[in-house]
């Protein structure tokens, strides 16, 4: 005998509830009504207590608890067993139906047609959901449990990054595959990269997650993926790569669709940096329903997470918010100029190399895979200089391995840039040692310190000071924490409130203090003070003036 879905009418109006019983052949499209509420209170109660309702028809305003609320409360709860949402709505109500198909909702009908030929046609595409609903979910716990779990991830792993794994594993002439396959053929999937972001090479691993530690992070992003009711797949592509396979019916709407992903990888970042201090890269595909495009929607979710070497990580990147630069730079040195400078001895290879990775840092939504020819061209170079001198590497950098396989270990540009200031420095020490003694790093912050001291009461950030200096931001704040024990700001703050408190103790006004030592806004300006001194302004010209009396 065929399942008949069982149908709950949650409206406040009796002659709606009453109409949507009488008006509509149920039976015939497959259904019974076997539940009524009069507001979306008595409709949880009901539907988290029993998880027997398949389709709920559901008032966008009632007294209690409206829609929004329950839908909300259901999408929150996870019920192993859920309705598919109907809404009932007025003309006014369209900011909600939208909030409502975000919170999962599958259709709405407006209560100005409440008649068959307007109703029928909702009713039979939402039984037909969930027919497909059920079918697909039978299927895979079919194909989940006569599978082998590690033929099913070899097949995924293939399937995503080989795109012709089926051709040289002549997969696609067996049965099983087929049939496993064949259950997500109506289903739209969503392909995910999550990218743990691990430090660089050269980089302390004190706040990152430790090496051989990434079967745990698999585990909990697995723990927290599982608390969702769409079926996923979860795959470890390498130690420090994870692939996540989300399925969802193939009517979902696109801004439903994206809400809800948009929501759990959210949700999956937060949890990973709360249990385990670790932050997220990820990628996200546009969707597709067609296994045989799993490795090209795959790829574009990699090249997307792997944007964090231009723009910082713990980001999720979607593909209809980023605009990829493919071809991200010009080259930005003349190189002839710069090895002839080198070999020279001539100091202004520095302001030439410092403007070049400034120029860099300017380029926005670029990946590695894409910037390593210019900085490999660099590489070359300065290789080919050293070999002019009868040296090689093993000269500059204390490893066996090649300049060029270190550049493609780096996570993020910024720390890239940090390297090739040292490498480039180490280089030139050897050309020219006595020149590069007179540029060291202790010479350097010295002569930061006495710019920022003639210079503090005026408008000062470390991007000013770095470019008056020549060098980038990432390196003299690296210098200048390493020889002074203080970050730029912390060292420009106390010269400020140093001067500061030498002028209270005067009869200037507090504003004109505030501006003379580099603040604008004096009530910024009052609580940077409290916060070195522990009591405002104000107050310690007060202290100061009775300890005079």
């Amino acid at each position: 005998m065929k399942r008949m879905f069982r149908v709950m009418i949650v409206d406040d109006e009796p002659l709606v509830r009453l109409a949507l019983n009488a008006l509509i052949p149920w039976s015939e499209l497959g259904c019974v009504v076997v539940a009524e509420a009069v507001d979306g209170l008595g409709a949880w109660e009901r539907i988290s207590g029993y998880q027997d309702i398949d389709l709920m028809i559901v008032d966008m305003s009632m007294p209690i608890m409206d829609a929004l609320t329950l839908l909300s409360k259901l999408q929150e709860a996870n019920l192993a067993h859920a309705p598919m949402s109907i809404v009932l709505s007025a003309y006014s109500d369209f900011e909600f139906v939208r909030k409502a198909f975000l919170l999962g909702a599958v259709d709405y009908i407006m209560k100005a047609d409440l008649d068959p030929e307007h109703i029928i046609p909702v009713i039979q595409k939402t039984t037909s959901l969930l027919t497909e609903k059920s079918v697909f979910s039978a299927n895979l716990d079919k194909q989940h449990h006569e599978l082998d779990s590690k033929q099913r991830e070899s097949w995924l792993r293939g399937l995503i990054c080989d795109k012709d794994y089926t051709y040289n594993h002549n997969v696609a002439q067996d049965d099983t595959f087929q049939q496993w396959v064949t259950a997500y053929a109506s289903y739209q999937v969503v392909l995910v990269a999550i990218l743990p972001d691990k430090p660089s090479p050269d980089i302390s691993l004190s706040d990152a997650v430790e090496i051989g530690n990434y079967e745990h992070l698999a585990r909990t992003i697995q723990q927290r993926i599982e608390i969702v009711k769409h079926p996923f797949e979860l795959i470890a592509v390498q130690e420090d790569e994870i692939a996540l396979l989300l399925c969802f019916e193939s009517s979902t709407s696109y801004l439903n669709l994206r809400g809800q992903v948009m929501e759990l990888l959210d949700s999956l970042r937060n949890t990973v940096k709360n249990f385990l201090n670790v932050s997220l890269s990820i990628g996200v595909s546009d969707a597709c329903k067609d296994w045989k495009n799993w490795h090209l929607k795959y790829s574009q979710a990699r090249s997307l997470a792997c944007l964090r070497f231009s723009e910082g990580p713990g980001r999720v990147y979607y593909p209809e918010t980023i605009v990829m630069n493919d071809r991200p730079y010009l080259m930005p040195w003349d190189h002839d100029l710069m090895m002839q400078r080198m070999e020279n001895g001539d100091m202004n290879w520095q302001k030439q190399l410092y403007e070049g990775l400034h120029q860099l840092s300017e380029v926005s939504n670029v990946t590695l895979e894409s910037a390593l020819p210019v900085y490999e061209e660099l590489i070359w170079n300065i290789g080919a200089l050293l070999h002019a001198k009868g040296m090689n590497w093993t000269h500059v950098i204390e490893t066996r391995r090649r300049p060029y396989e270190i550049v493609e270990q780096f996570t993020f540009r910024e720390d890239l840039h940090a390297w090739i200031e040292q490498l480039v420095i180490r280089f030139a020490e050897l050309l020219h040692p006595d020149k590069m003694r007179e540029e060291n790093p202790q010479r350097l912050v010295e002569k930061v310190k006495r710019y920022i001291e003639k210079h503090y009461c005026s408008s000062i950030t470390l991007g000013q000071v770095s470019e008056w200096a020549q060098v980038t931001e990432s390196h003299l704040s690296k210098q200048f924490v390493k020889e002074t024990g203080e970050h730029f700001i912390e060292y420009v703050t106390k010269l400020r409130i140093n001067e500061a408190t030498r002028l209270i103790e005067g009869d200037m006004k507090m504003y004109e203090i505030a501006v003379k030592v580099g603040y604008e806004n004096p009530e910024h300006f009052s609580r940077v003070f409290k916060k070195y001194r522990g009591i405002s302004p104000q107050k310690y010209r007060d202290c100061y003036a009775k300890k005079k009396e």
